[in-house]
């Protein structure tokens, strides 16, 4: 199982646009293969931004964000930025 850590920003000033969509964005990212959980937090205050999600393998967690354009493009049309996402394989315990 792996883990990818997306991070981002949004003007503060936009955060509860940015929140009311979560769902849908939830949505459409927990339909792509070899999803198994995903969750989003954010800091209204500073409008810092985490998504972490679980994935079945690498490749499934290397999804490409053209696989999900009108995510993309939502997020572009609120200006949040996003940095290049983070992939971690799970330590079983």
């Amino acid at each position: 199982m792996y883990i990818r850590v997306t991070r981002g920003r949004v003007d503060p000033s936009r955060y509860d646009e940015l929140r009311n969509g979560v769902p849908d964005i939830v949505a459409t990212m927990s339909r792509l293969p070899g999803c198994q959980s995903y969750l989003t937090g954010g800091d209204r205050a500073s409008g810092q931004t985490i998504a972490v999600a679980t994935w079945d393998t690498e490749e499934h967690a290397r999804f490409s964000r053209d696989a999900v354009p009108d995510v993309i493009s939502r997020l572009e049309a609120l200006g949040a930025q996003l940095d290049p996402p983070e992939i971690y394989e799970v330590i079983p315990t």
